[in-house]
């Protein structure tokens, strides 16, 4: 056998080679590009699942209510602690405060259920002494 038939051998070998290395790498790009298209299609459905779940307004009707009930229950224990008759009265005006925006915040929305009923009144300046 002469160089030369060795040669073309090599060559063809390495053809066959250099092609089937080509088809792995061509397999395992595809391969990967289906599995990272099908998990960022999942990634997106849950996000969308978490997003709908915080923007569902029935649930963030509960939310809301759920901390108008805790503030008025802090509101309640509040007032059972023993301060001073000045304290006492900032906090009331502080009170009817908070009682005038919730009016003016539930007049916006029909659903509220804590609608107020005849005229708004306006917010009143607390003085703190």
């Amino acid at each position: 056998m002469c160089d030369n038939d060795r040669t073309e051998e090599l060559e063809k070998i390495i053809r066959e080679q250099k092609k089937m290395i080509d088809d792995l790498m061509n397999n395992q790009q595809t391969s990967f590009k289906v599995k990272v298209e099908t998990e960022k299609k999942k990634a997106d459905e849950a996000l969308k699942s978490m997003v709908s779940i915080f923007t569902n307004k029935d649930i963030q009707r509960h939310f809301v209510r759920a901390g108008m009930e805790f503030l008025s229950g802090i509101e309640e224990l509040i007032k059972t602690i023993p301060f001073p008759d000045n304290v006492k009265e900032t906090m009331d005006k502080a009170y009817e405060a908070k009682d005038d925006i919730v009016r003016e915040v539930c007049d916006l929305n029909p659903s509220c259920k804590y609608k107020a009923t005849g005229t708004k009144k306006k917010m009143k300046k607390i003085d703190v002494e």
